[in-house]
């Protein structure tokens, strides 16, 4: 017999068919991606093609028997790649609180009882109860209903629960997994479990989505396979005219490794992770979680942000925005607030919490913002009876000892009404009058609920009608505060802001206005029916001027995500919902919620906002730009000293010259780069101007091509500078002082160089690192100088007043150089 296909006077399956069906059907639940594990975390850090240089040079000096060189470069390579390991590794734990989805509990019928089973041993054919605050464990088909309502957002973007029934159409006798239980109860047959349903759909086409590489890693890419080619070919250059001079090959060897290790920014890798491990932790104390360090500053290069309605830029919370009572007498008031508590099955906690139906929920808190005693009224004024809500009948209705209280669908309610309660007594009803009233508010994108009663002794005959009218209610989920000022910086950014829903049309349109997405005038809003018909071409076109599609589905999604890359934007995509996932796999980052969010989503996504508030994309965007900034400082800081290196060793080998900087004295400029100087600029405060910038173009390098002009004129200015502080001072001190002397001139320079780019003191933390980065520098170069350990190990000398202020002189030199270059720019 047919797992499905159960004898309705039996219950459930028995212990032995629930057995043999498991392992036909698996355990009731979605697979989880197997995280890395340390090792190969550790080992991903080396796949970078400047690492893989200096580790052929560690390798090649290690063979010729420079252990020393060997040892120095290997722990300059394992310092730089630790960081980016820890970062990684602290990101991934972050997440793993996350990880449930399904309902761990399920109360299922197996041989003829009910009883309380783990979801995942959930097969199909199983029976399985649902309640009023239950998550649906598994697809199911409904075998009984009782005002069954369940909230379907994470699957649909609906913000209002939907009626199920057993008499409905498809959409009214299906549950599906994930959903939420709002009102009501009643028994499902499951019809599917695990990756079968639609959840579990939904999250292999997010595994069959790939992840779109961050334009950072891009342009990080694209600068180290510059850097590579150049490195190649210098040092090969080196190579071959050392051995075309008659030197050994264990010098061109040398040579060539000398010239690789002082060009190769060994540290930028570094300095880049702490710079972005900053942003993270800035990132965090606002309530943001970032999976991978690259999508913090991934943020900064959006042009667009697709961003979903429901619990993103609203609550997701329905709030009472209207009543409209026939006067406003205080007796009448009393009189609605009464039905609203009465005919309502919710309860609020405390904590603004609450069990049951959303909008019953709402009627609730509306009702407290009047003073009202919801528990001392219940308790005066005890049930008796209950109609429940239903889809043939769409009100509810309570008897009490004073009488009935009732509510339901505006139009249904009012042609069951003869009259209509005032404050002083009855009249007759105007039917137009309240049909306006209602269209006025579903025109606004509100959900409309009316207010009636009745006497007691109408209850045997209540379809009948003969009922009293109160008023109308009008609901809606309003918008997050902060987001209309969050959107407005986005676009003042540049950034067009897309609203992706499952809401309705109208809803989505009204909402849109409020945040601010959408502009007066009339309402330009795809749904699933426009978006589904277009070919290719008429889709670009709808991408690139709506701002509101409503009725989506998840393909949907996915699909305009694709369409605005083949674009050429830079796609952000937020959400909470499942329906959310594979686009926010797809996008170039993705944001997903953590409150309201799904496990699935926030595992699609490469950063999660833990309470919701879209106002803090705005803030990422800041950071990002702030970020990138900062990341392109370093580059342009760190480029001319290493290529200076390189080409005094380049120079120096054509010419048969000795060397101004050894090589192990040049891995000590880089380390002390990286370590001290170059950090301060992860700490520089962002620019003012940062929020009012157009985004980067998409292909834009991390060093344009006017920048590499500046590169080549600093470098220049280092080498000679170098050079002849060195030739000037060997003639008169030997070679040993003259190594000592263009050390440190070039580190002087470098702090010269350092705070031309850093320019003005900002009052930020900034200014503190780069006071303690220079401090930290001469005490560094006094010990190298001076102190017996470090002359033995770096051949060094000790200098003398005179040598300090020349050193002193040629730093005043590089800060006016960084300035006419326009390197704080």
């Amino acid at each position: 017999m047919d797992a499905t296909e159960q004898d309705p006077m039996s219950c459930g399956l028995s212990s032995a068919a629930a057995s043999a069906l498991q392992q036909q059907y698996g355990l009731n639940r979605l697979p989880t991606a197997h995280a890395p594990r340390w090792w190969q975390q550790l080992l991903a850090q080396f796949y970078n093609t400047l690492i893989a240089i200096l580790l052929a040079a560690a390798l090649l000096s290690l063979i010729l028997g420079h252990l020393v060189d060997a040892t120095v470069i290997g722990v300059v390579i394992l310092i730089n790649t630790m960081l980016g390991f820890v970062q990684e590794n602290r990101a991934e734990k972050a997440m793993q609180a996350l990880q449930s989805f399904l309902a761990p509990q399920a109360l299922a019928c197996r041989d003829g009882a009910w009883q309380h089973l783990p979801a995942e041993a959930l097969v199909p054919g199983d029976w399985v109860r649902v309640e009023n605050g239950a998550r649906i464990s598994a697809d199911m088909r409904l075998l009984e209903a009782h005002a069954l309502r369940v909230d379907e957002s994470l699957l649909t973007g609906e913000s209002v629960p939907v009626d199920k029934t057993t008499s409905g159409d498809t959409g009214e006798r299906l549950l599906r997994a994930g959903t939420l239980v709002t009102g009501g109860n009643g028994v499902g047959q499951v019809t599917a479990t695990g990756s079968a349903t639609e959840i579990g759909r939904i999250h292999q086409l997010m595994g069959n989505t790939p992840t779109m590489r961050s334009p950072l890693l891009e342009r990080i890419s694209r600068l180290s396979r510059t850097l590579a080619f150049i490195v190649i070919l210098l040092a090969a250059i080196a190579a071959g005219i050392a051995w075309w001079r008659g030197e050994t090959l264990e010098f061109a060897l040398l040579a060539a490794i000398s010239l690789a290790v002082a060009i190769i920014p060994e540290g930028l890798p570094a300095v880049i992770s702490v710079t972005l491990a900053l942003g993270v932790q800035r990132m965090a104390q606002r309530g943001t979680i970032v999976r991978q360090l690259p999508a913090v500053e991934t943020l900064g290069t959006v042009t667009v942000i697709c961003t979903d309605k429901t619990g993103t830029l609203t609550e997701n919370r329905m709030t009472v925005q209207d009543l409209t009572l026939a006067d406003d007498s205080p007796d009448l008031l009393q009189r609605a607030l009464q039905v609203m508590i009465l005919c309502n099955d919710a309860q609020l906690h405390n904590d603004k919490g609450g069990i049951g139906d959303p909008l019953e929920q709402a009627l609730l808190r509306y009702a407290g913002t009047h003073d009202a005693d919801v528990d001392t009224l219940r308790m005066g004024s005890p049930r008796v009876d209950t109609r429940p809500f239903s889809h043939e009948q769409p009100f509810m209705a309570t008897r009490h000892a004073d009488g009935i209280a009732i509510k339901g669908a505006p139009e249904w309610v009012l042609q069951r009404c003869q009259r209509m309660a005032t404050g002083s007594g009855v009249a007759e009803v105007d039917p137009a009058y309240w049909h306006k009233v209602i269209a006025d508010m579903a025109t606004a994108g509100m959900r409309t609920i009316a207010l009636a009663s009745a006497v007691d002794g109408q209850w045997e005959a209540l379809d009948d009608g003969g009922w009293t009218w109160l008023g109308v209610v009008a609901l809606l989920d309003p918008p997050r505060a902060a987001a209309p000022a969050a959107i407005a910086a986005c676009r003042n950014a540049g950034i067009r802001v897309i609203m992706v829903t499952g809401d309705h049309p109208q809803t989505a349109a009204t909402v849109a206005r409020q945040v601010g997405i959408l502009e007066d005038g009339p309402a330009v809003v795809v749904d699933h029916a426009q978006w589904a018909s277009a070919d290719a071409q008429e889709r670009q076109a709808l991408a690139r001027d709506a701002v509101v599609f409503a009725r989506v589905q998840p393909a949907d999604k996915l699909e305009l995500v694709q369409t605005l890359q083949a674009s050429g934007e830079v796609v952000a995509m937020t959400g909470d919902g499942v329906n959310d996932a594979p686009a926010l796999r797809r996008a170039q980052i993705g944001v997903a919620m953590g409150q309201s969010g799904s496990d699935v989503a926030r595992e699609a996504a490469a950063m999660v906002l833990s309470d919701d508030d879209f106002a803090h994309i705005a803030t990422a965007v800041a950071e990002g730009r702030h970020i990138y900034d900062n990341i392109r400082r370093t580059a342009l800081y760190m480029l001319p000293t290493n290529f200076a290196q390189g080409l005094v060793i380049f120079f120096a080998v054509l010419s048969g010259m000795v060397l101004p900087i050894t090589p192990l004295q040049i891995l000590w400029v880089n380390t002390i780069t990286a370590s001290t100087l170059a950090l301060v600029f992860a700490f520089m405060g962002a620019d003012k101007d940062v929020m009012r910038r157009t985004p980067r173009p998409t292909r834009e390098a991390l060093i344009p091509g006017p920048l590499w002009w500046r590169i080549a004129g600093l470098s220049t200015f280092l080498v000679v500078t170098v050079f002849v502080v060195f030739f000037g001072d060997a003639t008169l001190h030997g070679d040993a002082h003259a190594h000592t002397l263009a050390v440190n001139t070039l580190m002087a320079m470098e702090a010269g160089i350092l705070l031309a780019m850093y320019g003005r003191w900002r009052g930020d933390r900034g200014d503190i690192a780069l006071t303690v980065a220079i401090l930290a520098a001469l005490i560094a170069q006094g010990l190298f100088a001076w102190l017996p350990f470090f002359q033995q190990v770096f051949a060094t000398a000790a200098m003398s007043g005179a040598d300090l202020g020349i050193v002193a002189f040629c730093a005043v030199l590089a800060w006016l150089i960084g300035g006419l270059l326009g390197l704080r720019r």
